[in-house]
């Protein structure tokens, strides 16, 4: 049996092992080279130097704290007060082609994006993980993220995976077909004016209405003008000629949906994508909501691939300042199933 590549966060992990404990010990700065171009990549102290960011003397002082404690150049840095973690972040997704970006108002609450050693953010790379290893290689694939109700959490996965995609390296198209509702979450924004509405009603080139991110393999094609008439305009083949339309342009395409229990789009959406993933949250989901909505996906000929479960903080706690979309999902338990039972 052929073993499988290794995914691109094991190799990063790999590269940091070879880096932190190769030629220069334990205390070695992080990036001592690239080893598949064969060209030596900067050291990350380097960088910071270069920038004005850390003195000739700021230097010296981190490397007698690595030599004393062992510790790898970045860690040293901010056990000194010289660089904060973010920063480091920042300078070693650079080094490793690893893109995050900074923790901005519109990113504020997918870890994934800023954050990638969060636990939130390790449960999403390990559903792009099991998505990676369950889909067929195709020319593009389409996944529909879907939830019996609304406020269960289907629109932070679908970001979050888009994010975790486009990290991975895949082209990736983030697009947010709910037409029901107006959204202002940061990234998906329902009062844009040009989107999915536009296109569907051939009042917009998609090339003109999608919009490019700080991410370069991710692109947002967002809901647009909130229409009188959704269910006509979502129905078949009206995506399929999108999907045909961008299929050169992109590897995956992530979609957002409205809820699946309480309008037909999602039912639609999901007969003209190629698989769906269920989303049900923790103590709100009824278990004969997610039934029903297995039941509607089949009778629209659609596939399930699995199913998420959200679990996090009651924030309506006293006491509980954290903003909903900071704290949204805390902990993410991720129960891949073939079936709903």
């Amino acid at each position: 049996m052929k073993k499988p590549p290794p995914s691109l966060w094991t190799e990063i992990a790999q590269t940091r092992i070879r880096e932190a404990y190769g030629s220069g010990g334990p205390g070695a700065q992080e990036g001592t080279g690239d080893t598949r171009s064969g060209v030596a990549s900067p050291r990350i102290g380097d960088s910071f130097v270069k920038s004005g960011r850390l003195s000739d003397d700021d230097v010296k002082a981190i490397i007698e704290k690595q030599r004393t404690e062992k510790l790898r150049f970045g860690d040293a840095a901010i056990a000194l007060g010289l660089l904060s973690e973010q920063e480091v972040q920042q300078a070693l997704s650079k080094q490793y082609d690893y893109p995050i970006a900074s923790a901005d108002a519109a990113l504020a609450g997918f870890p994934i994006a800023y954050a990638p050693h969060t636990p939130e953010a390790e449960a999403i790379r390990k559903i792009r993980t099991q998505l990676l290893l369950k889909l067929e290689p195709s020319e593009l694939r389409c996944l529909a993220i879907v939830s019996p109700n609304s406020g269960e959490g289907k629109s932070y996965v679908s970001t979050s995976l888009a994010l975790a995609f486009a990290q991975n390296g895949q082209r990736t198209l983030l697009i947010n077909a709910n037409l029901r509702e107006a959204q202002h979450s940061g990234v998906l924004d329902s009062q844009r004016s040009q989107g999915l509405s536009s296109v569907l009603s051939q009042r917009g080139d998609i090339g003109q209405s999608m919009l490019a991110t700080s991410f370069a393999k991710l692109h947002l094609l967002d809901a647009g003008p909130l229409p009188p008439n959704p269910t006509e305009l979502l129905l078949a083949p009206s995506l399929l000629h999108i999907f045909e339309n961008i299929k050169d342009q992109f590897d995956i395409v992530i979609m957002d949906t409205p809820a699946m229990n309480a309008f037909p789009d999602a039912q639609l959406i999901a007969q003209q994508v190629d698989a769906c993933i269920v989303v049900a949250r923790q103590h709100r989901t009824p278990l004969n909501d997610l039934r029903k909505t297995k039941r509607l996906i089949q009778a629209a000929g659609g596939a399930i691939i699995g199913c998420i479960f959200n679990e996090y903080p009651d924030l309506d706690g006293p006491g509980n300042p954290t903003p909903w979309y900071m704290s949204f999902l805390h902990k993410m338990r991720r129960r891949l199933i073939d079936r709903i039972r």
